[in-house]
């Protein structure tokens, strides 16, 4: 089961780009939860042939490390929007809040902290650091500005140094076992094939290093900026803040 967290703005629900890596599953659970956090609200359920047909509606975020999926139509008129920030200048030393599931923890957090700088990198695509602690589960939470209350960004877990560090390890493991594989039973050593001792070798490492991924907390976070999606906007009234998680 893979869970995110996201949120509503107007017809459409706000998550991490990582849903756009779910290739296969059953079903998907977009969860509302009441202010305490784990209390849950509303819940609808789609397919995930439906929400592969809502995310294509509107694919050109794939690759700006975001996903809208379109809810329009699915009768949650009863869940507040969140409110885009849309004039407003973000400054470093800004007061902000994150909202999200906290790793493996069925029970929303609150973290606060400040804007520590703005960055903008070679492919244009702009991002806010700042400095609550996140931990796997924070994908797609809304960063909001405390002052105004509006949404600035959406977090994205898989920013960070570290997770990059990961992922490209994990991929060495990945690389190492497809060879491995292709001289498991080629050599024996009395009775013993050291191609299967370096499998399970490879397997344990990638096992110890998911666990130290899942369990890590990080000082500092970064945000994709959402300027991109103004215009799919009005500005709509902002009332209590609610979050949505996607359980596969």
């Amino acid at each position: 089961m893979n869970t995110l967290t996201g949120f509503r703005l107007e017809s459409f629900i706000v998550t991490d780009e990582y849903i756009y890596k779910i290739k296969s599953c059953h079903e998907i659970v977009f969860q509302f939860v009441e202010a305490d956090g784990y209390t849950f609200s509303h819940a609808i359920k789609i397919s995930y042939e439906e929400l592969k047909l809502r995310l294509n509606r509107i694919s050109e975020y794939e690759n700006e490390g975001f996903a809208l999926i379109q809810i329009d139509d699915l009768m949650i008129e009863q869940v507040p929007s969140l409110m885009l920030n849309s004039n407003d200048i973000n400054r470093i030393g800004t007061s902000i809040a994150l909202i999200g599931y906290h790793g493996d923890q069925d029970n929303m957090s609150l973290k606060t902290g400040i804007i520590s700088s703005f960055l903008k990198l070679d492919n244009g695509k702009e991002y806010i650091q700042f400095d609550a602690a996140i931990k796997q589960g924070n994908s797609g939470s809304p960063l909001i500005n405390i002052e105004t209350g509006k949404v600035i960004g959406v977090v994205g877990y898989r920013l960070s140094a570290f997770t990059r560090s990961y992922e490209s390890f994990k991929n060495i493991i990945d690389e190492n076992l497809k060879l491995l594989k292709k001289s498991e039973g080629k050599i024996t050593i009395m009775d013993i094939d050291p191609i299967q001792v370096l499998i399970a070798n490879q397997n344990q490492l990638k096992q110890i290093s998911r666990e130290f991924y899942k369990t890590a907390m990080m000082s500092y976070g970064y945000a994709h900026e959402l300027k991109s999606i103004e215009n799919y906007f009005v500005k709509p009234e902002m009332t209590e803040t609610k979050t949505m998680t996607s359980k596969v």
